[in-house]
């Protein structure tokens, strides 16, 4: 019934001019450097986090990278990617946003969120009206940011050497 919904709204996106879906998790943790040898990988101190949001409209997805170090894969960098996208890619003729993700608690499902939303419907984009916020059912999540990671590892399988997150 979900999916049923969520197909009915990637159709709504890319019909309806003022309707945005986006769909949006986290990628697994991606090793730094990348490097074909077993014994580099328990010396590794580095890990590369990847928010992904996958706007329904177009079909495109969109990556926001960091390292470990930087910060951390929590609702406050979730949320900070979330109103990059909102501030500079979100068409502004939309008006009603739908967001898709997981159940995931520490991630998406939190107060956090909800008030980093409701503080992006009164302030950060002038035409937003509403919000609408729906989660998959645990254990069925597959969201189109998955087949976007996928892309990712699968290009990471040609190259046996990454030294740095550019």
């Amino acid at each position: 019934m979900l999916r049923n919904q969520m197909n009915q709204d990637f159709i709504d996106a890319r019909n309806i001019p003022d309707v945005e879906c986006l769909t949006f998790d986290l990628e697994k943790t991606l090793p730094l450097p990348r490097i074909p040898t077993n014994v580099a990988f328990y010396k590794r101190q580095l890990w590369l986090y990847n928010s992904g949001i996958h706007s329904a409209s177009d079909d495109v997805g969109h990556c926001y990278v960091w390292v470990e170090g930087e910060a951390g894969r929590g609702a406050q960098e979730v949320g900070s990617c979330l109103v990059k996208y909102i501030k500079t890619k979100l068409q502004p003729s939309v008006k009603n946003l739908i967001l898709w993700s997981d159940c995931c608690g520490g991630q998406n499902r939190n107060i956090k969120i909800v008030l980093l939303l409701k503080t992006v419907l009164s302030c950060c984009h002038s035409t937003l009206e509403s919000i609408t916020f729906r989660f998959l059912e645990s254990g069925h999540t597959f969201l189109p940011n998955d087949t976007d990671f996928s892309k990712i590892e699968t290009a990471l399988k040609h190259h046996q050497r990454i030294y740095t997150a550019e």
